[in-house]
Formats: structure tokens, C-alpha cells, sequence
């Protein structure tokens, strides 16, 4: 099995925990909605529609995303970003070039470079 595919079952477990329905919808092995932005920057989206989209390096800038979503680092090579939860603390960071399924529950701050 894929790692998208476990992410893919993992959301849809998450949302069917949380009461969510999902209709006549199927989990498939797709990868995540392409996100658009712009060279250099990290973007990320929720299931909701909030997105954010930052580029200036070592700014902490808060976000209003929550539950399942995705991200993409279009960021220079070897340029990592990072989020934070509410207490500041480290909670994750991606290498440039990598798109990813992701929880945005607890992530509060996002930092491009």
C-alpha cells in the first residue's frame, strides 16, 4: 500500500470518527489536489477552502486552518519550512519540492524558510 493511500484511508478514517458522512464519495489512491502557488513559496490548503500562502523567510505567520488538508513546499531546493503549534513548540517541517497530505488541527504558525 501506498504512503498516500494510508494517508488517503487515515483522513477518511479521522472524518468518519468525527461523525463526518461521506456520502456516495470514495477514497481512492489519488494524490492530493494540486495547490498553485508561485516558485519559492509554502502553500497549504484545508477541506474547507482556507488556504495560506507565504514566502518571506523566518516570519511565523498564523494560520486558520483546521482538520485535514495538504500542503506544497515549492520552495528553492534544499529550503525546508516548518509549523508550530499554539505553544510555539516545533510540530513539523518539509524539504523543498515535497506535497503532502497533513492534519492542521493543531498547527498554528507556519514559517517559510
Amino acid at each position: 500500500m501506498s504512503f498516500r493511500r494510508k494517508i488517503n484511508l487515515g483522513i477518511a478514517a479521522s472524518l468518519l470518527a468525527a461523525g463526518a458522512t461521506l456520502g456516495t464519495a470514495q477514497v481512492s489512491e489519488a494524490a492530493p489536489a494540486t495547490l498553485s502557488c508561485a516558485y519559492g513559496h509554502f502553500c497549504g490548503a484545508d477541506g474547507f477552502g482556507h488556504r495560506f500562502d507565504v514566502s518571506q523567510c523566518g516570519v511565523r505567520v498564523p494560520i486558520g486552518l483546521t482538520g485535514p488538508g495538504e500542503f506544497y513546499n515549492h520552495q528553492t531546493p534544499g529550503t525546508w519550512a516548518h509549523w508550530y503549534n499554539a505553544d510555539g513548540s516545533l510540530s513539523g517541517a518539509s524539504d523543498a519540492g515535497i506535497d503532502s497530505y497533513i492534519d492542521w488541527t493543531h498547527v498554528w504558525y507556519v514559517q517559510a524558510c
